[in-house]
């Protein structure tokens, strides 16, 4: 199917024409300006074509204003790097406020960041910016990868948005394990889905758009999951509380809506545990930090 996404690398596309929609609606949320250009029209036909595409939006533009929430925190607390795996078309380093001095590393497959360097080229970021083309599924090569940033960095954040709901179990513990290894990497942002009703009606239809992409973390509680290597919960956004914020309303189909309206509280807190977003940090990360 033309419009359907084949390859991961198709959902770089997807995710910046719904950041472009956003961007030209009435009352914006977020002002990407360059999202446009880099979905080109093969994103927007893909948005067009998806299932339940207005849920899809809501999902999409509050996962990026929760964690361009998240990295502000991170940005407060001193880190001195980003490190952005699975990259994709994010443009924070081009519309966020962030600190001239920062250090930010894109690391995605070469076509994507081939891509990208050729779209933005005559672009201005706010801060440093370098990307490094690279194919995160090398377990040897990547640890090689992290070792060699953590050597570049007294304080770095690591973000893996939309990255982990791809991997298998073991290939995300594998990944927590080579983050959690290097001293240097102190926060980790990934967005996450949990409990029963993370498989409903709306993520069985996006399977089928996604063809051979397949969704295939399968852990209730990614919150403990994670712990396992050392992690711990620094912060932690619930996608209801961050639409709240940001006076985005979830569409919702019959009968969620009438019993959104019977029911609110209960409704409210059912949504708010089945998706999120997260910044982790090391669990001795205040010893490390006074060394």
């Amino acid at each position: 199917m033309e419009n359907s996404i084949n390859h991961i690398s198709d959902t770089a596309l997807w995710i910046a024409a719904y950041r472009a929609k956003e961007t030209k609606s009435s009352h914006p949320v977020i002002n990407d300006q360059l999202a446009e250009k880099l979905a080109g029209e093969k994103g927007f036909e893909m948005v067009a074509t998806t299932p339940h595409t207005e849920s899809m939006a809501f999902a999409m533009i509050v996962r990026t204003c929760a964690i361009d929430r998240l990295v502000e925190i991170a940005v407060s607390k001193g880190i001195d790097t980003v490190i952005n795996l699975g990259a994709g078309l994010d443009t924070r380093p081009y519309r966020m406020n962030l600190p001239s001095g920062l250090i930010w590393i894109e690391v995605d497959f070469k076509n994507i960041i081939d891509y990208k360097n050729e779209i933005l080229k005559a672009e201005n970021p706010c801060c440093h910016l370098e990307r490094i083309s690279f194919d995160l599924s090398q377990d040897i090569d990547r640890k090689e990868l992290f070792k060699q940033l953590g050597n570049k960095t007294k304080s770095a954040l690591i973000i893996t948005e939309g990255v982990i709901g791809y991997l298998t179990n073991q290939q995300a513990a594998k990944l927590s394990e080579d983050l959690f290894s290097i001293p240097p990497f102190h926060y980790w942002i990934q967005d996450y889905s949990r409990g029963k009703l993370r498989k409903n009606r709306g993520t069985k239809a996006l399977q089928k758009k996604l063809q051979n992409v397949l969704l295939q973390f399968q852990v209730e509680e990614p919150l403990s999951f994670f712990s396992r290597q050392g992690w711990r919960v620094s912060e932690n956004l619930l996608i209801l509380d961050e639409a709240d914020r940001i006076g985005k309303k979830l569409p919702l189909f019959f009968p969620w809506n009438l019993l959104l309206v019977i029911f609110p509280k209960l409704i409210r807190k059912i949504g708010n545990k089945t998706y999120g977003y997260v910044m982790y940090c090391r669990q001795y990360f205040q010893i490390e930090r006074t060394d």
